[in-house]
């Protein structure tokens, strides 16, 4: 039923929307309007020059850098724009993209002159909170993973297990629950495993955009946290042969990466080039050495871009290599080893500095191609986008003889998407877009790892439509609403304890909306306020999860059962035995954001109720064959998420700026009256800017002090020693409440120092990491066990613009 309304819903407005076309170009009745600002202050330039290419059609912008071109006859033109002491820059537009913004760099900077045109996307909401993380900012930290890139935005931190897999959490949610969109495309991977960091090199992002309300309308299932937008450099029709070359070295790990990029424009084609690479040796702790903690990474990227009136396609290939080692210490041989490696100040086989990466160790390749097309209607736009993403993922534990070669763990994960979407004629001021989303998934368990499978081989089928409006309601409000319906159909086959083979199938469906609002004050303050729902099914691990995985043993929900005190799995369990039900999700999200020429404030409080909430939390201690190990099993409650961030930045002169950042977050299983498990503390920072020009030179420095608090809604305390002296021992016995085998670590302050010289085309950069050597260990990292985090880090870099 709910299907069959959300069909006529769409027929019957796009029935209604072709009716209110018109042709601007047979009237001469088309406009080009944008803003023109600084690429480094963006503040707004007044009198920069623009001229059509081609005709004597001219203009210059105001005071607040707008300018407007009317009674145009064509849909698409070249812009020449100009201003003294900045750098030129022609760009190619068209009437159906939005109001571009264009950001002139200054002559005696490294930066290029760039065009931002904002899509119709879900990001267009203007009731959705999202920042941006884009231009010097980005080039200065986007050599670290994207999870540790995207943790200077408040409300995101990290989920890490060692210093080399770390992924997002936005508002405590991480994993499947946050879409990441790269390059226009679901992110597809092995991505339920906590141990598991997304397969994207960040030093080839252009732009990173966090949207943190709930965004399953326009994504699909899975977006109950939020949504990163990542993306690489435009291809731009009309630009000159040009890019950039970075080299870095750093001292903790003796690492050295490298990146290089490379394009042009010929007007109506237009090439894109990208490698990078990256040599890691051990991490060290202020302490002690971090026993393989390497990391090997290759990545690189091509792309085309062809254009002619009214439709323009691109195709992109992208190519990951990595192998990233975990820390030796964190896997023991019998349960008293254990005991000893969580109480031991240095972890157990720790040994001199090495480039080696053994085992334990994780080996992944991941391969994207992507073509896309669009075609301009009179007035509408339709799109397509074909997706094709290759995953390989080689997991390599500690094991006997031979089989120390040989993964434990083998998979290869290929995906298949189209999208299509139809932004329609703008009626009765409704502007908006409705769309088609189809993905077919086939997940393989490679032969010859000696090893009943970690989780099954499995084929998901997903099949979306979605609409998305949004209109103005007087001068001063915006009104945005969107709908979407999902149907997944999945089947598994993999083997039980005996080894024999099992096979289920199960299928899910949900609806999805958003609701939101958006006012602009007469001080120029907005407030904005955002409600959804979103829904996400139990993803392979959460229902299959069967052994060892890295330095735990994992049981998914089918995989295990309580009979009386004892856990069992000898039996794999279905649907007629267990209900694993979908997660649903909604969330409120309210943004204040002000801003003068000195000040700025952005404050967002938020409520995220999640109905069916699954989470993987410890279950005791296990032994197997491959050694004595903590015991994670997963449970299903409902769960609140409430809590606040807020940014403030202050111009104390031109040259002097702060910035001061609160994330807090409060986290409970309102269901058992119980705490959750590994939930990111509440965290503070400060930075102190300065940046000043000395003739053709331009210096800048920061300094950035945070400090993270301790976690003091932890779970209740149960130390391996226990399980020591009673190996029989049921931690759920006589209290159901989850628990930990250690305390929340304290709260820690960190000190991170940096400084960029720019003369012409180089940049010459240094950074100190955590500089004054601090020992601390991070909660959502689960090798706090065993292990502190790395110590003080050095880096040096050098930017060549080409």
């Amino acid at each position: 039923m709910r299907f069959r309304f959300l069909i006529f819903l769409i027929l019957s407005f796009s029935s209604s929307s072709y009716s209110q076309s018109t042709n601007c170009a047979a009237n001469c009745t088309c406009a080009i309007t944008g803003t023109i600002v600084d690429g480094q202050t963006n503040e707004p330039i007044e009198f920069a020059s623009l001229q059509i290419k081609g005709t004597a059609k001219g203009t210059t912008t105001n005071a607040e850098g707008y300018f407007e071109f009317t009674g145009l006859c064509e849909t698409e033109v070249d812009l020449l724009i100009s201003h003294i002491g900045y750098k030129p820059i022609t760009h190619h537009h068209d009437i159906f993209h939005e109001e571009p913004i264009v950001k002139l760099a200054p002559d005696n900077l490294i930066l290029e002159s760039i065009v931002i045109e904002e899509e119709s996307d879900v990001s267009a909401f203007k009731s959705n909170t999202a920042v941006k993380i884009e231009g010097r900012e980005l080039e200065q930290i986007k050599s670290a993973s994207l999870g540790n890139v995207l943790s200077s935005v408040a409300g995101v931190s990290t989920l890490s297990t060692g210093s080399n897999v770390t992924k997002p959490i936005i508002h405590g949610l991480h994993s499947n629950r946050i879409l990441i969109i790269n390059n226009g495309l679901r992110h597809e991977s092995q991505d339920w495993g906590q141990e598991h960091a997304p397969e994207i090199d960040a030093s080839l992002i252009d732009e990173i955009e966090v949207i943190k309300g709930a965004a399953a309308v326009k994504y699909g299932p899975n977006a109950l946290g939020g949504v990163i937008l990542v993306n690489p450099p435009e291809m731009e029709l009309t630009s000159h042969l040009h890019g950039d070359v970075h080299l870095k070295g750093e001292s903790n790990g003796r690492a050295i990466d490298g990146s290089i990029l490379l394009q042009k424009g010929y007007g109506n084609f237009a090439w894109m080039a990208q490698g990078a690479t990256r040599y890691q040796g051990d991490l060290e702790a202020p302490d002690y050495q971090l026993t393989n903690t390497g990391m090997r990474e290759m990545s690189g990227a091509i792309g085309l871009r062809f254009h002619r009136k009214n439709w323009d396609m691109k195709s992109y290939f992208s190519f990951l290599h990595q192998e990233l080692g975990i820390l030796r210490g964190s896997i023991t041989g019998n349960i008293e080893d254990l005991a000893d490696a969580i109480n031991d100040e240095v972890p157990d086989f720790t040994r001199g500095f090495s480039y080696d990466i053994n085992s334990p160790k994780q080996v992944t390749e991941h391969a994207v191609f992507k073509t896309e097309a669009f075609y301009n209607f009179t007035n509408s736009q339709l799109g397509l986008t074909y997706g094709l993403q290759m995953n390989n993922r080689k997991e390599f534990d500690v094991r006997r003889g031979s089989n120390n070669e040989t993964p434990s763990i083998n998979l290869e994960l290929t995906t298949h998407t189209l999208d299509v979407e139809w932004w329609h004629p703008i009626v009765n001021d409704w502007e908006g877009s409705i769309g088609m989303q189809w993905l077919y998934q086939d997940n393989n368990n490679i032969p010859g790892t000696n090893t009943i499978p970690f989780i099954p081989n499995y084929n998901n089928t997903r099949f979306g439509l979605f609409l998305t409006e949004t209109r103005p309601l007087g001068n001063n409000y915006q009104f945005d609403i969107g709908i979407r319906y999902d149907i997944q159909l999945a089947s598994f086959r993999g083997r039980d304890s005996s080894n024999d083979i099992f096979r289920n199938e199960q299928n899910f469906n949900s609806v999805s909306g958003i609701i939101g609002l958006s006012r602009t004050m007469s001080n120029g303050g907005i407030i904005r306020v955002n409600a959804a729902t979103a829904w996400r099914p139990p993803n392979i691990a959460e229902l299959y999860s069967f052994g060892k995985h890295q330095f735990t043993n994992e049981y998914g929900f089918y995989r295990y059962s309580l009979e009386g005190t004892t856990l069992s799995t000898d039996r794999v369990l279905d649907n007629n035995d267990l209900e694993v039900s979908n997660e649903l999700g909604y969330k409120l999200i309210a943004t204040y954001t002000y801003s003068n020429d000195r000040f700025q404030i952005e404050a967002s409080p938020y409520l995220n109720m999640i109905n069916n909430y699954i989470y993987k939390a410890p279950g005791g201690i296990s032994g197997t064959v491959r050694g004595t190990l903590p015991l994670f099993i997963y449970k299903q409650t409902d769960a609140v998420f409430t809590g606040a961030d807020v940014t403030i930045k202050y111009k104390h002169t031109d040259r002097l700026s702060s910035k001061v950042s609160g994330t807090f977050l409060y986290t409970k299983d309102i269901k058992n009256d119980d705490v959750l498990f590994n939930i990111p503390p509440n965290r503070l920072s400060y930075q102190l800017g300065y940046r000043t020009k000395i003739g053709e030179y331009e210096w800048s420095a920061a300094a950035d002090v945070s400090y993270t608090f301790r976690q003091y809604n932890a779970p209740r305390v149960i130390a391996p020693e226990v399980f020591v002296e009673n190996p029989d021992y049921n931690p759920f016995l006589d209290n159901n409440s989850n628990f930990d085998f250690t305390e929340a670590p304290d709260g820690y302050a960190l000190l991170n120092l940096s400084s960029a010289l720019s003369l012409r085309q180089w940049v010459f950069s240094v950074r100190v990491l955590n500089a004054l050597n601090t020992s601390y260990r991070q909660y959502t990292n689960l090798i706090r066990y065993f292990a502190d985090e790395q110590g003080i880090n050095f880096e040096v870099g050098v930017q060549l613009k080409l």
